[in-house]
This record gives structure tokens, sequence and C-alpha cells, in this order.
């Protein structure tokens, strides 16, 4: 006679505790056989900072972030992972994926755009964009960066996508002593250049995006922020006017979920990039702006009850020959 489980008749199953798998280099992510959706994070490689004679430089933007909270994905299913490398100065970010297109779990997350230079002006689109470079050589203002391309991506990955814009400086701002702008974070935009020890420093990157709705508060992946860098998808601060005191400086904007700063690295001199693998904005610099993060996946697979089991997820296991017996 079959067994009774807790009302279903049935194999019984030990509890399967919650799972989540990072990728920090290119893989193939393969669920469970009890997996019937997961939430997934997927970050682009962020913008470097722009790099300028006159310490003006825009901040890189964040690498755009998707954040799936649950994505039909099948147990035993494998799905392949690219991982998007940092922009160096003034450069994007590369593209981060998941999943094979045209799968309907697929995921890409844009990378993220270089910071505003003395010859380009404005800061990149990207999944954030760039901040402008403030003043140059005569011209009054940077112009306006484009808008951050994450949000407006197809299918998932728009609806689930996060990007904001970088910063500049209006036309009606007060000319002479202005730093540059901050590069776009995932979860805010990047400020503009402002006030700051006596001068009009640099501006501010945008904030990150907080993943603890999807993820919790203690996952092991993420990135303890430091005075100077840290968390996913902050956006690189812009750069200090001269004489670069540290009030003048614009900071890379604080990472989601984190409790000090973060996201991309502060906009002056001797700065660092952004951490490996956060996503960050590079900071900008003179005479080279600092590289962007490189991006990341994070996928987290839920609980099952004992003596539960989907049809497809008990097919998936006896064909994996992970049945109990």
């Amino acid at each position: 006679m079959a067994r009774s489980n807790g009302g279903i008749i049935g194999v019984v199953n030990d509890p399967i505790t919650e799972l989540t798998t990072t990728f920090t280099s290119p893989g193939t992510f393969t669920s469970r056989p009890t997996t019937g959706s997961a939430g997934v994070l997927v970050i682009a490689g962020g913008g470097g900072g722009g790099n300028a004679p006159t310490n003006k430089g825009g901040g890189g933007g964040a690498g755009g972030v998707v954040l799936a909270p649950s994505l039909s994905i099948g147990g035993g299913t494998p799905v392949p992972v690219s991982i998007g490398g940092a922009g160096g100065a003034s450069a994007n970010g590369s593209d981060t994926t998941f999943g094979p297109a045209p799968a309907l779990y697929y995921l890409i997350a844009k990378g993220g755009g270089g910071g505003g230079d003395e010859t380009r002006g404005a800061g990149s689109q990207g999944g954030s964009s760039g901040g402008s470079a403030g003043p140059q050589s005569g011209a009054s203002v940077g112009p306006d960066p484009a808008a951050a391309s994450q949000p407006g991506q197809p299918g998932n990955s728009g609806t689930f996508g996060h990007g904001n814009k970088g910063g500049f400086l209006p036309a009606a701002s007060p000319p002479g002593n202005v730093g540059g702008n901050g590069g776009g974070g995932a979860g805010t935009a990047g400020t503009s250049a402002g006030p700051g020890g006596g001068n009009y420093g640099g501006g501010n990157g945008g904030i990150g995006l907080d993943v603890r709705p999807v993820f919790g508060p203690t996952q092991p992946f993420y990135i303890t922020p430091s005075s100077q860098d840290g968390f996913f998808g902050g956006g690189g601060g812009g750069a200090p006017s001269p004489p670069y005191p540290p009030s003048a400086r614009g900071e890379g904007g604080a990472g989601g979920g984190s409790p000090g700063p973060g996201g991309g690295s502060p906009g002056m001199r001797n700065a660092p990039g952004a951490v490996a693998n956060s996503g960050g904005g590079g900071g900008a610099n003179n005479p080279s702006g600092k590289s962007g993060g490189s991006g990341r996946v994070a996928v987290i697979e839920p609980s099952a009850a004992p003596g539960v089991w989907s049809l497809q997820s008990q097919f998936a296991a006896v064909k994996a020959g992970e049945w109990p017996s």
C-alpha cells in the first residue's frame, strides 16, 4: 500500500531548501528538478568614467540591471549565462545575458554608458547613461546625455529593467569652475555638478537598486561596501574641479541595500575603479577615467515542501535519475 504523505499519496521527500547561485564569469545555470520558477538578477558591466585635462569629466553610468522576481524555468533546465565586461575610460560596459533568445526566461542587461570627456562632452547612452562633462575649452555646458536604454528593452528585460540618466549642467547654471556630472545608477539618476569646497564640484553618481525584496537581506553574494566603492548598480561620480578638495569630488552612487557608499568610484585623482562584478560606473579622472565594474548574474530558487512535486518536476527528476526510490 502506498504511504500517506501529508494527504498526498506518493514518495516521501526531504524538504528542498532555498538556493542562490551566482555567476561572475560565463557558465551554465541548471535549475533543480523541483524548480518551476526562480528569481533572477542580471547586471551588465558599468561604463568607464570620462577623462578630461580640466578634471571635468563625467562619471560612468552603471550597468543596466534586470531584477525579475519570478520567471518560469522548468526543472532541470540548462541556461547559458554571459557576463558583461567593464568599460574602460569613457567607454561603455558590455551586456550581460541570461538564457538563449527567444526563450521566455531570456534576459539582457545593457552595458552602462561611458562618462563624457573633453571631446564628446555628453555622457554615452547605456543601461544607465554616463554623466556629461563639465564646461570644456570655452563651452558653456556639457550636452544633455540620452535617456537610459535598459527600461526600453523588449520583454521581461524592459519590464523588470532598471537604469537612469546621467547628470548634466543646465545652461542656466553659473559657468566657471564647474566639475563633471554624475553617472546614472540603477536606482536614481546621476546628479548635476554643484557647489562644494568653494567651487562647483563634481556631481554624485545615482544610487543602486535594492535587491533585497527578491533575494533577502543576508545573501552571501552581496558586495561589502568600503569608503570608496561597493555595491550593485551605482553610478560613477563626476570629477572634481581644481584644486581637488575632497568636499568637491563627485561621490560614487550608494549601492542599493548597502549601508554605506558604493556603486561607482569617486571622481578624483588616483581614485580606484568600480569593484569587479558590481556593475558600478567608474569615476571621472585626469588623465584617464576609471573603469567600471564587470557584471554579475544571480538566481534564487525557492524552497519546496516535502511530498509536494509538480508533474513537470517529477518528470525531470525521473529522466535525470534523481527521483527518490
